[in-house]
């Protein structure tokens, strides 16, 4: 039975059932009393006012409630009946009427005032319409109180009952004032608690409006990204290096412009940094530079995000007048930004003629090395003027001519863009080049638009927070892996999920700098354990991701031709569905089409730009996922597809999903199609080299029918003004002849420099026809090569290669006085930039030994030397500046390695001899890894000096030094 309330109005008596609050405390409504008492305005309890309850804050509820009085009865006061108590009640003066007070008081002297204050409040309307004006009130009754305290003083004795009723009438009068006192304050609490209303109202819009704009601001994000996935050029592909670059004379106060070829030059590299450098706004001083740790040791140096000069020593310059006929306008254009640089700002660039390199020198000598390095600027910029003018270049006031309002970003606008090609000759000028370091010293990063820049130490630093890397380090050093910060890379091999599962995790959450990652997954990992690297490689930076696997015994094959399925790799197919990703490159992937199902037709297209596919034997199931995959990936720029040493089949699938590329501008096909098979059919929509032109243009195994239309020949044509690499080899027996690719063009003597321009890796197949030889001997002394392949047939263009430019050879089995004429070729000239040797059954002449003594090589191959005696090409190999010697030759023995090792002192540092693993019936000892000590001796070269490796390593490893884009 619910609770009940008694309520008196007179002598009339109410029951009211209670309510409960939400702790179950039981009370009375205003509501509800008034629906039966109209006009209750208070409630007393044994003659004393209760009060009303409060919430937690100290505010009345709303509507008002009382407290359970269980054992009394509640009067109810409503307006009409209240009365002038004798002692007035200040509880209820609000709602009394003053027209019910009357003075009874016999005729006096002071009866007329009386009357005017009974005349006053008889009209007056009553206390609650008196408060809507308090201050008249107040003021009206502060009069009366000075006149009734005037009264008072003039009353006498006799006039008791009528000064009983001034004291009455002051008192009333006196908590009237009280009363309207307190409603003003009231008042101005409840304005006050408006007011903190509106403040609260405010800041919710605030809150309201800020997450609009953080979601507009998301929005603007998302599309950036989107707009950087769809980037057409594949930046990491395309800029391996650094491309900024001014050219400054190596002493400008010795500088003499009529005798420039007397003139030593300087190249130095430029920090690209710019907005994507900047941090927080609350990092920058007044002089709006940014203040970073350039390391542990040094005190924190401003590093301002404006392009500035690397902080490098330079690279002198060989061959200027090549240079600046190939470079002058891209480098005049640099030069007039970085005038612009220097002069809107103070920068921090090293002098041509610096010294110390610390950075305190550095920073005290910031003036004085601005002014060297502008007065080196102009004298390049007035220099390149002159001569572009002479040789009739246009270097007017055009795009490259730059305002001091011009922003950076937009002078850049103006410039035409170095390609691959361009800077893959850069390196064929330079000298004083670093080991083993990017040119200038500079670091890779991806801005949040996926472009491609490269920056100083410091802006990388700026960029990446070390900090935050530090324990993902120290999980790749656990790991036995690298990290690589100029190009962002961590190379590295995991042995466990447990390992695998704790280096993701890192990755995913502390290794922002992180661009690129090549992992091998040693240990028989599972379909869960490639679901996880899937996930968490979405939450990571990596744009560029290589997978690894440890190469398939047969057993396993076997099995899954007898249990094909969804297969362990199927996980891995959530890679093409990472937006973020823009090169993948998978090794060891053989029977993927068994070990994977195919993609669903509802998965959106990928994004993906670069697709490497390298597995050692390819079938038909092979052949329908891949080509399946490839016609989900509409945006790529580069495709690679199996290994130089494979067995193939058929791969008609692939051949016609190629053709579907639009953007396609790299294409290596590897052993495809196997030698000995016929020619395979072709289809209307058989396309093996795409539809349109291309950049690279590798072909192992050509397998369809050469000819005046055939599919290579007509590729060839296409892309001749844009191809930078071409390689080939045919099927044993075939002839190639390359008049057929180059049909459209004149073959006279004076058109010939204009075939191939772009042409900077060149690998001509074994055979080719009488035409193609005579054609290539007029070419070949016009093109600016790095690399060439010859085999035996095709050495004798050897005599006709450009050594100026020519970074790296291989032969092929040449005939000894082809050889022979070569040499002299080499020995005769005074400018030859060979640095890489691949020697395939090359006759060890007289000649060539002489080269081999005098040419400071940094890699060497020696394969089967043709019984010519390795000890005697060993005390005379030129060891100045080799890295890699490289040999796979019976002639090595251990008689051999003691002629090595007695010159252990030539060694320089890092210097490595790579030999093939041990053979149990053709290998000696000296092909096992522990027939060495460790220190070595001079008769044994020290345990780290040597490596063994397969035939197959070494193939993957001469690709990846001739085509820096072949592994990533």
């Amino acid at each position: 039975m619910s609770l009940l309330q008694r309520f008196r109005l007179g002598d009339h008596i109410e029951l009211l059932a209670l309510r409960k609050d939400a702790y179950g405390s039981p009370y009375s409504q205003m509501t509800d009393i008034q629906d039966i008492f109209p006009g209750a305005l208070r409630f007393k309890v044994h003659g004393i006012n209760i009060l009303f309850l409060e919430n937690e804050q100290g505010q009345r509820f709303e509507p008002k409630r009382i407290a359970y009085y269980p054992d009394a009865i509640i009067d109810v006061v409503v307006a009409n009946s209240l009365n002038l108590p004798a002692t007035p009640d200040f509880s209820d003066i609000g709602t009394t009427s003053l027209s019910t007070l009357s003075l009874h008081s016999r005729p006096s002297a002071n009866t007329q005032v009386d009357l005017q204050l009974q005349a006053t409040y008889r009209n007056a309307s009553p206390f609650g319409e008196l408060l809507c004006q308090p201050m008249t009130a107040l003021s009206t009754i502060g009069t009366s109180i000075s006149q009734l305290q005037h009264q008072l003083g003039q009353a006498t004795d006799q006039q008791s009952d009528h000064h009983r009723q001034l004291q009455q009438q002051l008192l009333f009068m006196i908590q009237q004032q009280n009363a309207i006192l307190q409603e003003l304050a009231a008042s101005k609490e409840r304005e006050e608690q408006m007011l903190k209303e509106q403040a609260e109202s405010k800041l919710r819009e605030e809150q309201m409006l800020a997450k609009q704009q953080e979601t507009v601001d998301r929005l603007i994000v998302t599309q950036r990204r989107m707009e950087a996935i769809l980037v057409q050029s594949y930046e990491l592909h395309e800029y391996p290096i650094p491309r900024l670059f001014v050219i400054l004379p190596d002493s400008y106060e010795r500088w003499d412009p009529r005798g420039f070829l007397a003139e030593r030059f300087r190249l130095y590299f430029l920090c690209e940094c710019g907005d994507h450098c900047r941090t927080d706004p609350g990092t920058t001083t007044s002089s709006d530079q940014v203040t970073i740790t350039a390391a542990s040791h040094i005190s924190p140096i401003p590093v301002r995000d404006s392009i500035h000069l690397a902080k490098h020593e330079g690279y002198e310059l060989s061959r200027p007048t090549e240079f600046f006929d190939r470079f002058g306008p891209y480098v005049l254009g640099m030069l007039r930004i970085l005038k612009h640089c220097l002069a809107v700002a103070t920068v921090v660039a090293p002098a041509v003629a610096l010294a110390d390199s610390s950075v305190k020198d550095v920073m005290d000598g910031v003036r004085s090395i601005s002014e060297s390095t502008m007065k080196s600027v102009d004298m390049s910029i007035d220099f390149l003027e002159q001569r572009l003018n002479r040789n009739g270049n246009a270097v007017g006031d055009g795009a490259t001519k730059v305002d001091a309002g011009i922003q950076e970003e937009d002078m850049f606008n103006g410039l035409v863009a170095l390609e691959g090609a361009d800077l893959r000759r850069l390196n064929s000028f330079l000298r004083n080049k670093d080991a083993d370091k990017i040119l200038g010293n500079l670091y890779r990063i991806t801005t949040d638009t996926g472009h491609v820049k490269w920056v100083c130490l410091d802006h990388y630093r700026q960029v990446y927070r070390e900090t935050a890397m530090s324990s993902f380090l120290q999980c790749v050093e656990s790991n036995g892996g690298t990290f690589g910060a100029q190009l962002g890379k961590v190379t590295i091999s995991l042995k466990s999920a447990t390992a695998a599962k704790d280096f993701f995790n890192r990755l995913a959450q502390h290794a922002p700098a992180v661009t690129a990652l090549k992992v091998t997954l040693d240990w028989s990992f599972g379909s869960a354990d490639l679901a996880m690297i899937v996930d968490k490689t979405s939450h990571s930076n990596v744009r560029d991701f290589t997978f690894c696997t440890r190469p398939q015994s047969l057993l396993t094959g076997l099995g899954l031709f007898m249990r094909p399925g969804k297969g362990r790799f199927h996980s891995l197919l959530g890679l093409f569905s990472n937006t973020k990703i823009k090169g993948l490159t998978f090794t060891n992937m053989d029977l993927i089409g068994l070990q994977t199902s195919s993609l669903p037709t509802s998965h959106s297209p990928s994004f993906l730009q670069s697709l490497h596919f390298e597995f050692r034997f390819i079938n038909s199931t092979d052949d329908s996922r891949v080509a399946g995959i490839i016609r989900h990936c509409p945006h790529l720029v580069d495709l690679r597809l199996g290994a130089p040493r494979i067995t193939g089949y058929e791969v008609p699938k692939i051949d016609q999903a190629i053709g579907s590329l639009s953007k396609l501008t790299v294409l290596h096909r590897y052993r495809l199609h196997a030698e000995s098979s016929s020619p395979p059919e072709i289809m209307n929509d058989t396309s093996p080299y795409g539809t349109v032109a291309l950049r690279e243009l590798v072909d192992y195994v050509l397998p369809y029918p050469a000819g005046p239309n055939g599919l290579l020949e007509s590729a060839i044509r296409r892309s001749s003004d844009t191809l930078e690499v071409l390689m080939l080899q045919t099927k044993a027996g075939t002839a190639l002849n390359l008049l057929y690719a180059l049909v459209p063009f004149s073959v006279e003597t004076n058109h010939l420099r204009f075939l191939l321009p772009k042409l900077t890796h060149l690998e001509l197949p074994e055979d080719l026809t009488l035409d193609s030889v005579q054609l290539m001997e007029s070419i070949l002394p016009h093109l600016p090569l790095i690399h060439l392949a010859m085999g035996r047939r095709t050495c004798r263009l050897l005599t006709h290669v450009n050594l100026n430019v020519l970074k790296s050879l291989y032969l092929f089995a040449p005939e000894e006085n082809v050889i022979d004429s070569f040499s002299r070729a080499i020995l005769k000239s005074s400018s030859c930039q060979i640095e890489s040797l691949y020697l395939w059954s090359v006759p060890m002449t007289t000649d060539f030994s002489d080269v081999l003594s005098v040419l400071p090589l940094k890699r060497l191959l020696i394969y089967d030397s043709g019984g010519s005696s390795m000890t005697k090409i060993l005390q005379l190999l030129n060891l100045s500046q080799l890295q890699v010697l490289t040999i796979y030759d019976r002639g090595y023995d251990w008689g051999a390695e003691e002629a090595l090792a007695g010159r252990n002192a030539e060694f320089p540092d890092g210097f490595l001899v790579q030999l093939p693993y041990a053979n149990k019936d053709a290998m000696l000892d000296i092909h096992k890894g522990d027939a060495r000590d460790l220190k070595g001796s001079p008769t044994m070269l020290a345990r780290h000096r040597v490596r063994f490796m397969c035939i197959i390593s070494f193939w993957n490893e001469y690709y990846a030094i001739t085509l820096p884009t072949f592994a990533r």
